[in-house]
């Protein structure tokens, strides 16, 4: 596609100082164009595009050197893009992941003596590429039974806004170049590892309802981090390469639907019990900003590894703020705030509903978890407050008269603080909010109900499980 000059030059010198890449694959993207606010564009560098003008054209030889470098390289980015839809996100050129990997701990291997990494890194190529299967269809079916709740709610949710546009996402030449272990760990009662995914693809994303947002890349090439979590020590079931359950060998269905349990014994497969269970995928740019996490050798935090009926790990702890959050997002976009409701307590949840009735519907053309980071954990009146730092990267677009309008007019990065809650010292009788009840353990007959229908239980309690209890928009 030729591009006039006019609308070349200009872009060009407007983004030299704000090109960013970000991704529409399977697992999101890690880049916008602008942090914080609803402006979008140029204003979130302090070297504003007035000032970049007038110093590339201010001078000599050099300068105008660089702006040619700067303008052919606009150029051939359009032209990579092909399409040039809605969204200024940019084709990845990465180059592999930099730097040698953490050393394997000791205790990692003194916990899982029979660990093979061969055998794990082909589970993790099984993974990637049934996953971009999963994307493309949007259906989570075959693929249930090993990844966490909030890896689940995370494609659901992109599912939902796609829908509503009625976009696909194809991807095609998917090459994988290379799969390397870059760290394993103990935390807790789990193991933990990352491994680094390095491949190129082809990537068409293709709304039939609104055309004027489709995008092509082609030749991209990425790097994304996969983390995989299990129970120390567990003797290792296969979830990958078979379609029986692992505990009592019947066979399970293609499609688990939310949750991926055995018609015969009821075993859930996804909580780490018996195989590696994928729990986060992290884009290239957002794995090195070494933002603060809290640390698993934190004073506060040594009750909760205590108690060994806590489970606790802060890396599941991450996947359930996860959860939560794409379900408020869920919900805030469709006005039906179900989706929320088990996942958070009264008082919060009177405020979402009031939010959310006073605002109109919006959808995301894109949505994306950069980050979740527990940053801290306190007691206080005898309850666990555990806060979370979520950075994500949307597009919000409105239907107005039967035609569609971008409330931003990029994809934005912003960010939230979420507060989950529990009673100290409340037993669980579940994980990983597992629709059961976390009080008797009864599976609910109603996914969206907040009591429980065998013993009345309050399931949006802090009483017994972590909720919602504070979520503020940074």
């Amino acid at each position: 596609m030729k591009l006039k000059a006019k609308n070349i030059i200009l872009p060009a010198l407007l983004v030299v100082f704000t090109i960013v890449e970000a991704y529409s694959r399977a697992g999101g993207a890690g880049g916008s164009h602008s942090s914080s606010g609803d402006g979008g564009g140029f204003g979130g560098s302090g070297f504003g595009s007035g000032v970049a003008i007038g110093w590339l054209i201010g001078s000599g030889f050099g300068r105008t050197i660089l702006l040619i470098i700067i303008i052919g390289y606009i150029i051939y980015a359009f032209n990579k893009r092909k399409n040039g839809g809605g969204t200024d996100l940019e084709s990845g050129m990465s180059g592999g992941p930099q730097g040698a990997p953490k050393p394997i701990s000791p205790d990692f291997f003194a916990a899982n003596q029979n660990f093979n990494q061969e055998a794990f890194i082909a589970k993790v190529s099984t993974a990637f590429l049934a996953i971009q299967d999963a994307w493309m269809n949007k259906n989570l079916g075959k693929v249930r039974k090993w990844i966490s709740d909030g890896v689940y709610q995370r494609f659901n949710a992109q599912f939902t806004m796609m829908n509503a546009l009625d976009q696909v996402n194809t991807l095609s030449n998917i090459n994988i170049k290379q799969i390397r272990i870059e760290s394993a760990e103990q935390e807790g009662d789990y193991s933990i590892i990352t491994a680094s995914v390095y491949f190129s693809d082809d990537d068409k994303f293709i709304s039939k309802k609104y055309p004027q947002f489709d995008e092509s890349f082609s030749g991209d090439t990425a790097t994304e981090y996969w983390t995989f979590i299990k129970k120390t020590s567990v003797a290792e079931k296969d979830l990958y390469h078979t379609n029986n359950c692992p505990k009592c060998g019947y066979p399970m269905k293609d499609d688990a639907g939310d949750v991926s349990k055995c018609e015969s014994c009821g075993t859930v497969t996804y909580l780490g019990d018996y195989d590696w269970v994928l729990c986060e995928i992290t884009q290239e740019d957002d794995y090195n900003r070494n933002n603060y996490r809290l640390d698993k050798t934190d004073p506060n935090l040594a009750p909760l590894y205590a108690n060994k009926d806590e489970h606790f790990c802060i890396q599941l702890m991450e996947d359930k703020a996860s959860n939560a959050i794409m379900q408020y997002f869920v919900s805030h976009t469709t006005h039906d705030l179900k989706y929320v409701h088990r996942f958070t307590n009264d008082g919060l949840f009177a405020r979402i509903e009031e939010a959310v009735k006073a605002q109109e519907k919006y959808v995301f053309n894109r949505l994306f978890l950069n980050e979740v980071s527990m940053i801290s954990c306190i007691q206080a009146d005898g309850m666990w407050l555990v806060t979370f730092n979520i950075l994500y990267s949307s597009m919000r677009l409105k239907e107005t008269e039967g035609r569609i309008v971008a409330i931003d007019n990029t994809v934005i990065e912003r960010s939230l603080a979420l507060t989950l809650t529990k009673k100290v010292g409340a037993v669980n009788k579940t994980e990983l909010w597992s629709f059961a009840c976390p009080s008797c353990g009864a599976p609910y007959t109603d996914t969206t109900t907040t009591k429980c229908g065998y013993c009345d239980a309050q399931i949006n309690s802090g009483s017994n499980d972590w909720v919602m209890v504070n979520l503020s928009e940074a």
